[in-house]
């Protein structure tokens, strides 16, 4: 298993990216463009990037190899990397990618499609914050 632990020049370069997909991804899962009021982004990106970290080392070299990569690949298309889009565009750009035929991006997108939102949703229901997101009285 590759440590959580990667070198501080890498992690730096990590951790925002998988913030930038978390939020990205919490976004789309509650359908919204903004994420002022919601709770624990920052500790479902943290969880997202320990899962990452804490696969069999051959995945997580190349999950975090393709996530550096995502990150840049955005330039092309939006003009600026992932971490530096707006929300909205982030959202759009996570769906071309899931828009493409079978191959080792959609397989990324893939895991982050469903880590993020079940961290997500698993850190509201451990805080007893599902009520702030879902509008619903207190339990």
């Amino acid at each position: 298993m590759l440590s959580p632990t990667l070198p501080p020049a890498l992690r730096a370069r990590l951790s925002p990216v998988v913030r930038a997909i978390a939020e990205a991804e919490v976004a789309e899962e509650l359908g919204r463009d903004h994420l002022d009021d919601v709770p624990l982004l920052p500790e479902t990106a943290s969880v997202l990037e320990h899962r990452l970290l804490g696969m069999p080392k051959h995945f997580a070299a190349g999950m975090v190899a393709l996530t550096l990569l995502f990150d840049r690949s955005t330039r092309a298309t939006d003009g600026a990397s992932f971490t530096q889009l707006s929300l909205a565009k982030r959202r759009k750009a996570l769906a071309r990618i899931r828009a493409l035929p079978l191959g080792p991006l959609k397989n990324f997108t893939t895991f982050y499609d469903k880590m993020a939102p079940f961290i997500f949703w698993s850190a509201l229901e451990e805080h007893h914050l599902l009520h702030v997101v879902l509008g619903e009285g207190v339990e």
